[in-house]
């Protein structure tokens, strides 16, 4: 019996010092990062950076953050931030933000509360700790502008996964549930308060591709670009309205796209007049697109509905020969 105390004891005094060192370890890994970046002219900020979680896991605490990006004009800050890994599997990282952050831009500053945001990333660390896979949740999530605009998700969640075999293709699922837009948005969308206050549902599904991975050079350097989406469903429903849409769209370096999304619209005539308002329709056009839509809305059966194809080409967006405007630029900042 003294001799197995024995062994236990030296067992643990082992299993304490490779800890120790393992925590040591990665509390001077985040210190030179940090060093890394104050280098490059980051405005970096750190009250405490304290590693536990004896003996199972390595729980990495900050305190007091303050993150600034010159190039971007983009500032964090953080009460605190906790980072934890489990002493087995070091390439599995949660990440747990406070209830109240700030994120600002040479724009806005945004207030950022929630009962939870939470992250669970698996890692590379032999790619510069480039994603494999993440899972975020979202719940009960308010985001408040200094130019008093508001918005709010009660619940949303993330899933991101690498392909196999693939350095920058990823499959993409996002959910989101009871999203209140900010009231300058709705205003000009919903004037006449005809909608509900909040969207009931949203869902993105979708295989995206870029221009490479996303490492830590995401937030060292800059964003990596969307080079493709191959959108497999997007459903949002507001009210009456319902939109559905799959296709795939490749993006240029410019962040314009082409290619040909297929759309099912459901009460299509108030979806148009939301786009009108919105200026995603110009003025000059929005009678011709009307016209376009009844005709199309007519083949389909449903007078109230449409099945129709846009086709996006370099950035510029047509139903059928019908010219609808510039569409959106896919740019990451």
């Amino acid at each position: 019996m003294k001799a197995l105390l024995a062994v236990l004891a030296v067992l643990a005094a082992v299993g304490s010092g490779a800890w120790a060192l393992g925590a040591r370890s990665t509390e001077r890994a985040i210190e030179s990062w940090l060093d890394a970046r104050a280098a490059e002219g980051w405005l970096v900020n750190v009250a405490a950076v304290d590693t536990g979680g004896y003996p199972t896991r390595y729980t990495t605490g900050f305190t007091g953050l303050e993150l600034a990006d010159p190039d971007t004009g983009w500032v964090w800050t953080a009460p605190d931030f906790t980072l934890v890994q489990q002493v087995w599997a070091l390439d599995r990282i949660t990440a747990t933000w406070p209830a109240e952050q700030t994120l600002a831009s040479p724009m806005e500053r945004l207030r950022i509360t929630s009962d939870e945001l939470t992250a669970d990333l698996d890692v590379a660390f032999r790619e510069n700790l480039a994603l494999d896979a993440s899972t975020t949740l979202m719940r009960d999530m308010v985001i408040e502008s200094d130019s008093g605009e508001r918005m709010a998700v009660a619940e949303a969640r993330s899933q991101v996964t690498r392909l196999p075999d693939q350095a920058a293709r990823y499959d993409v699922v996002f959910t989101a549930r009871d999203v209140t837009p900010p009231a300058a948005l709705a205003r000009l969308l919903d004037p006449e308060r005809a909608l509900p206050a909040t969207m009931e549902q949203m869902r993105y599904v979708a295989e995206m591709a870029f221009d490479r991975p996303w490492d830590l050079s995401a937030l060292e350097v800059s964003r990596p670009q969307i080079t493709q989406v191959a959108l497999e469903e997007m459903q949002a429903s507001w009210g009456p309205m319902l939109l559905r849409a799959a296709g795939t769209l490749d993006v240029d370096a410019e962040g314009r796209a082409s290619g040909e999304i297929a759309v099912r619209a459901e009460n299509w005539q108030q979806m148009l007049e939301v786009s009108s308002r919105a200026g995603l329709v110009a003025e000059a056009v929005r009678d011709t697109v009307e016209a376009a839509l009844r005709f199309v809305a007519r083949l389909s059966g449903r007078p109230e509905d449409i099945d129709a194809t846009l086709r996006f080409d370099r950035g510029f967006v047509f139903l059928g020969p019908i010219p609808l405007g510039e569409g959106p630029r896919f740019v990451l900042r």
